[in-house]
């Protein structure tokens, strides 16, 4: 089903860990230090990789960076681990380049779902189209580039961020739910995921392409009903 490396400092979590994962048919490494991940990687390129932040010497964080910094594994996948809920912690670790995240602890199951959800993403996904551009009042959203246009200013979007603009523009006019933002963005079946995933990046989102992210004109929010632009 494929290949996962599997990073963490702690032993008993590290093997827990491979065990589920090669309970769901996939290829499993493990790595018990930043250093030697990086080095798995550079030996063979897994198809994701399932990394915890807080570590010796090099944390998930920095691992993450160097990851996204090689040309060879700047789209590779990345799951963090983390005993840190907090707002802040997620926001750190999306913004680090991490495509989703885990709270420890967390149910069996879930990892095994977030995992095919990551993997199930084709490259361009939702973005495959024959047109160019999807074009909403002075919102123009490039389809083929992490871009979007507003007021004639191009915008540099991170490709999760692309993809939810992109769900958003595609329902114009309609309250998107944050069960159905997880299931089009990211993949998840119905129920799975965490809603902080989403709100993170909306946060994010707004930070890039409001002129007032504290008055958000373009991607509101109806209350109870989800996002609208």
């Amino acid at each position: 089903m494929g290949y996962i490396l599997v990073v963490d400092d702690d032993k008993d979590v590290l093997i827990s860990i491979v065990e589920i994962l090669e309970d769901s048919d996939y290829t499993v490494k493990a790595a018990s230090n930043g250093q030697a991940a990086l080095d798995l990687i550079a030996k063979q390129l897994p198809d994701l990789v399932v990394l915890d932040i807080v570590m010796p010497d090099m944390d998930g964080l920095e691992v993450c960076r160097r990851i996204r910094a090689d040309p060879f594994t700047s789209k590779l996948p990345v799951i963090f681990l983390t005993a840190r809920g907090r707002a802040t912690d997620i926001v750190h670790g999306l913004d680090t380049g991490g495509d989703d995240y885990l709270t420890k602890p967390f149910e069996v199951i879930e990892l095994p779902a977030r995992i095919r959800a990551l993997l199930r993403r084709a490259p361009g996904g939702v973005l495959e189209s024959g047109e160019e551009y999807l074009t909403i009042g002075d919102m123009r959203l490039h389809l083929k580039q992490t871009e979007v246009q507003i007021s004639g200013k191009i915008i540099e979007l991170t490709p999760v961020e692309h993809r939810l603009l992109h769900c958003l523009m595609v329902h114009t006019g309609q309250p998107v739910s944050i069960d159905q933002l997880l299931q089009e963005v990211w993949g998840y079946p119905p129920g799975v995921g965490d809603p902080n995933l989403v709100h993170v990046h909306i946060v994010k989102l707004r930070g890039k392409i409001e002129p007032d992210s504290e008055h958000p004109r373009l991607i509101r929010n109806l209350r109870g009903r989800g996002y609208v632009v």
